[in-house]
């Protein structure tokens, strides 16, 4: 299987997690308890009640030699309504949801080995903020991704500012490689079910 279909099979996990009512529900608690919003009496909420939340939902799949460990996170804006796996053995899933005025932007960094035993890094960016509203830098507004990998060292003190530069310029689509280390990530986001968004990434090393 390629690097491309690993990456079709990571997207429609994630839109297929994005169906679960389950998830649906979590999210909306998380919200409205971040936000302190004051929960309607009568739930499932008329439509109108609450505001509009989004919900982006995403299946990471690892395919190094190894599992992976969380080293960082940065989460510019959002919830997180299930966390990143850890340890990633061979795939699992994530999920963060916001007001969809305020949107979401997310990032975080793995480590492992690769196949030479070589400890690497794979940091991964996403943003969702094509509801939101004010003011916004060029190129910011909608679905974002953005990847980097290589030697761990390179991610031992991240400048998040700098991420977030990169994240604001990138697409939908992210392909990052590394010579040195042999080291590679995949990504993509796309538009999901009633406006949600599914994140899908390959780990290679």
């Amino acid at each position: 299987m390629t690097a491309e279909d690993m990456l079709d099979q990571s997207i429609e996990q994630a839109k297929s997690s994005l169906q679960s009512q389950e998830l649906l529900n979590q999210a909306k608690d998380v919200v409205i308890a971040n936000e302190r919003i004051v929960k309607p009496s009568t739930w499932p909420p008329l439509p109108g009640v609450l505001p509009q939340i989004t919900l982006l939902g995403g299946v990471l799949m690892n395919k190094t030699n190894g599992a992976l460990s969380v080293m960082d996170e940065n989460k510019y804006k959002g919830h997180v309504v299930s966390i990143y796996p850890n340890p990633l053995q061979i795939a699992g899933t994530f999920a963060i949801a916001a007001l969809t005025n305020n949107g979401i932007k997310a990032a975080v960094v793995y480590s492992g080995k690769n196949e030479y035993n070589v400890k690497c890094g794979w940091l991964l960016a996403f943003a969702d903020t094509h509801g939101s509203v004010g003011p916004k830098p060029l190129g910011l507004s909608g679905r974002k991704i953005y990847a980097e990998c290589g030697p761990k060292e390179k991610f031992n003190k991240i400048d998040w500012a700098h991420v977030e530069r990169k994240l604001n310029s990138a697409g939908t689509v992210a392909k990052a490689y590394d010579v040195a280390t042999g080291t590679s990530l995949y990504a993509r986001i796309v538009d999901s079910l009633d406006g949600t968004s599914a994140v899908g990434a390959v780990f290679h090393g």
